[in-house]
């Protein structure tokens, strides 16, 4: 996958904050989710980008609701 650039985006709306697309990334992908300052509306932690996406999509195929999508930058 070098040399191409992907871009993961999050819904904030559909996202209920459980971060298992933080543990996946962790565990198989590149490790740039990490936990955000914003909350959803019952306060539990969303997630956030930090870092250059492999484009593994890891969080995409593991996130339950759906709420991460990983595009291909061209």
């Amino acid at each position: 996958m070098s040399g191409r650039k992907f871009k993961p985006e999050i819904s904030d709306e559909a996202c209920k904050g459980c971060l298992i697309c933080i543990y996946t990334c962790e565990k198989w992908g590149a490790g740039i989710l990490k936990e955000s300052e914003k909350r959803t509306p019952i306060g539990r932690v969303l997630p956030e980008i930090a870092g250059d996406c492999t484009g593994c999509r890891w969080c995409e195929r593991t996130c339950p609701d759906f709420a991460i999508s990983v595009e291909e930058v061209i």
